[in-house]
């Protein structure tokens, strides 16, 4: 069974986003194809790096979205000032504003955890020195924003396939 305690959620986003800020070279992605077969219900194994890899996927959609330049900036100057957990917070909404998240079908908290993901990223890759940073403010965030809805799908497992 998939953990939904908030603390298990906790230290499963912790470490899904260990390897989502990793170099992507430190890691191979895996994927298994349905090349094991099971007799029982569908396998609630929780795997991080599997599930950094499909964040990543949906934050390299949004790379050049004009709202990350403007938020980047400011979040460049709140990093300085020691007050990134408020930036990201606020970069990540301004980027839900962009008409990429305005999708009604799609779950608020799906478009919070797109959002930030690819906030994070895009963060990281142009200013590199702030990866601990964004790191640490996007767990904050996530454990904020997104766990209540992540235990109530039923775990990690259960959000990465949607």
């Amino acid at each position: 069974m998939a953990p939904t305690t908030a603390d298990q959620i906790e230290r499963q986003t912790t470490e899904i986003l260990k390897y989502l800020f990793d170099d992507e070279e430190s890691h191979t992605p895996r994927q298994f194809d349905n090349c094991i077969e099971t007799d029982g219900p569908e396998d609630d194994s929780f795997d991080p790096v599997l599930i950094a890899d499909k964040l990543r996927t949906v934050a390299d959609a949004l790379n050049e979205d004009v709202k990350f330049k403007t938020v980047l900036t400011n979040l460049k100057q709140a990093a300085a000032q020691e007050a990134i957990d408020q930036a990201f917070s606020t970069g990540v909404e301004a980027v839900c504003q962009a008409s990429v998240f305005q999708t009604a079908e799609v779950a608020p908290e799906i478009q919070l955890l797109k959002a930030s993901v690819a906030f994070g990223l895009y963060v990281t890759k142009s200013y590199p020195e702030l990866k601990n940073k964004v790191q640490n403010a996007m767990a904050v965030f996530l454990n904020r924003r997104v766990e209540p809805y992540v235990a109530q799908q039923g775990g990690w497992n259960k959000v990465s396939n949607i």
